[in-house]
């Protein structure tokens, strides 16, 4: 039986700044490449009213930009793009807390979904005597190629519920590569890891389960 008595380590799982800011800005630009597009369309609009509905380039949807309404049409699929855009992906985050404590891991993440409009709690503690073996390891591929079943998955963050490349079940909340790989007796993997797995995985060492090396 876990004992929750004894004075846990918490970790946190979450994007960093960098990852964050540098998507908001690739957004940002899309968004307003859109507005100048569709402000140069009012600008010169006098120059496109006798021009006819279809042009001969092709964009979209066969209106091309010579074409009476095509720098318009351009100008706000780059808008609307770009906030779609900023909804499925900038707004969906996901943080985890993974908390290390005697004979116990447990790790708890909070999906959030177009902003604070959806949230989802997630909860999956692992006690010492479910593991069968425990290492610091690389994912993305081979065995170890993360396919999402449910959560989010963006540059390096991965978090939810993924099946792996060797068709094994995993309970994943990872911002890196270098992870910290769970095998449970049961077949299935908790992964964990954040910008310093290591000091993660040196905790779980002292206190759930013994590393095994890897060559």
């Amino acid at each position: 039986m876990v004992s929750l008595s004894l004075s846990p380590e918490q970790f946190t799982v979450q994007p960093s700044s960098s990852t964050a800011n540098g998507t908001y800005i690739i957004i940002m630009g899309i968004v307003l490449a859109g507005v100048i597009l569709l402000a140069l369309w009012l600008i010169l609009n006098s120059r496109f009213k006798d021009r006819s509905t279809f042009g001969r380039r092709l964009v979209g949807w066969g209106v091309g930009i010579n074409s009476k309404y095509g720098l318009a049409l351009l100008g706000i699929t780059l808008m609307v793009g770009g906030s779609l855009f900023y909804s499925a992906v900038y707004t969906n985050t996901a943080t985890s807390v993974v908390t290390i404590g005697s004979g116990y891991i447990n790790v708890e993440s909070k999906f959030t979904f177009i902003g604070a409009l959806l949230s989802i709690n997630s909860n999956k503690i692992v006690a010492s005597d479910e593991i069968a073996v425990a290492f610091v390891g690389q994912i993305g591929s081979g065995d170890f190629k993360l396919s999402k079943q449910y959560g989010t998955n963006f540059d390096e963050v991965n978090v939810g519920v993924f099946t792996l490349g060797n068709d094994a079940r995993a309970y994943v909340a990872t911002t890196n590569s270098t992870s910290l790989m769970i095998e449970l007796k049961n077949g299935e993997y908790l992964i964990v890891g954040n910008q310093n797995t290591q000091t993660l995985a040196n905790s779980f060492s002292q206190n759930v389960h013994q590393l095994t090396p890897q060559q």
